[in-house]
């Protein structure tokens, strides 16, 4: 059973704080660490001080904070952002639900009988859990915001590309873009394969994430839009990890946490159109349209960025000079150059001639000493398992090259005789 308490908001000055206390039976622990170990792919860190010592303090709780001039838009008089932090967890580990403050009655609805019955089926060994107590169809009071995430990838420039625009109308077009640190930050110094203590981990995340919110200030500011800055204790204290299985379930639940502030918010799509899979042990975008009906509201209605995939919405951005100047792909952090976002990344700019229209973001000149890897990597990774994320943007991509006839011979050289050496490596 995962218990949640009754909201409540505090401030230290600088942050205002919206905090529940959450009781966790042991069970339900065990079972998430147990989880953990089932679920590869995953960046876990359940290995060092889990369930936390913090947990048995007094004070302890799941918060979300904002700069305190944002206090009035904290949500103290529902249960939601909570239920939805939560929900995700409670279903790996088949545990109901309790809410102790009123919920949102359509929210609930939709969850408990259309989202938790198509994830927690006897098929696939999840137990069908209950979401638990008061609901309430009164809508949340809000001050009418559009808001959309700004992590200043693809996905999300596409977004205030497409809906700050003036065809746009009023209650749907940008009036804020935000921020969430949340734990979306797993790999610090992936490129270096470096191990970090927990304590190092969240201080380096930490300090990265400032980073990258300072570059989303820098575009909100340009784009002449207010930039609202959500921070949480939720991967730090409760998930650990399995950022990529959790990510809409976390984003909505930080826009909830601000429910006084949004009306409508865009989750900014994985890019995966035509791509539907309903399972806990993939990523949340299998079914994020899904997700962004059953947590909508009575007042917040999540929507669907898009059905577009990740090339048609690079070749949408490519003329943006905000995207020319803070794009930020990397998979390793500030663009490096090398890792599979950034050689998808510069080969589909390269394939539409814009290439060097991203110079500030990129280092153009090192991407041409390796472009026949970046071709090499993206042949050899459409061949993995169609669920695989790498398979389906490099087949998307393969599509537009070979259309462009721009594939490197030597590039396919070695994909051919790579194929070969595979072959012969499985019969003998």
């Amino acid at each position: 059973m995962i218990r949640i308490g009754v909201p409540f908001v505090y401030d230290d000055g600088q942050f205002a704080y919206l905090k529940a206390p959450i009781d966790i039976s042991s069970d339900t622990s065990s079972a998430y660490v147990a989880a953990s170990k089932k679920i590869r792919k995953v960046h876990w860190r359940t290995s060092e001080n889990y369930p936390p010592v913090e947990w048995n303090s007094d004070d302890s709780g799941l918060w979300f904070a904002v700069p305190v001039d944002l206090k009035s838009y904290l949500c103290k008089d529902r249960g939601d952002a909570f239920v939805v932090a939560m929900l995700w967890y409670a279903m790996v580990t088949g545990s109901d639900i309790e809410s102790l403050a009123p919920m949102s009655e359509k929210m609930v609805f939709h969850i408990n009988h259309f989202l938790i019955p198509a994830l927690c089926t006897s098929e696939n060994g999840y137990r069908r859990i209950s979401i638990i107590g008061p609901t309430t169809n009164q809508p949340y009071p809000n001050a009418g915001g559009v808001g959309t995430g700004m992590s200043c990838g693809i996905d999300s420039f596409y977004s205030l590309h497409v809906y700050s625009q003036e065809s746009i109308p009023h209650p749907y077009r940008l009036t804020h873009l935000t921020y969430f640190n949340m734990g979306a930050i797993f790999h610090p110094n992936r490129s270096e394969n470096k191990t970090y203590s927990l304590k190092e981990f969240y201080e380096t995340t930490d300090r990265m994430s400032e980073e990258k919110r300072e570059n989303a200030r820098q575009v909100a500011e340009e784009s002449e839009l207010p930039l609202v800055y959500v921070k949480s204790n939720l991967d730090k204290d409760y998930y650990r990890g399995a950022y990529g299985h959790t990510g809409v379930y976390r984003n909505c639940a930080m826009a909830l946490s601000v429910q006084g502030l949004f009306s409508v918010y865009y989750n900014s799509s994985g890019g995966w159109p035509g791509y539907f899979d309903l399972t806990l042990t993939e990523g949340s975008q299998h079914y994020e349209a899904l997700l962004c009906t059953c947590l909508s509201t009575e007042s917040l209605t999540f929507v669907l960025s898009d059905y577009v995939t990740r090339v048609e919405k690079t070749m949408a951005i490519a003329d943006n000079k905000l995207a020319q100047k803070y794009l930020d792909v990397c998979f390793c952090f500030n663009n490096c150059g090398r890792c599979s976002k950034c050689f998808r990344t510069l080969v589909t700019l390269e394939i539409i001639g814009k290439l060097d229209s991203f110079s500030h973001v990129f280092d153009i000149e090192q991407f041409k000493k390796d472009r026949s890897e970046a071709y090499y990597q993206i042949l050899k990774a459409k061949d993995r398992d169609a669920k695989d994320d790498e398979a389906v943007f490099a087949k998307d991509l393969y599509r537009l090259a070979s259309m462009k006839h721009c594939i490197p011979k030597d590039s396919l050289a070695k994909y051919r005789l790579s194929k070969v050496k595979r072959f012969i490596k499985r019969i003998f």
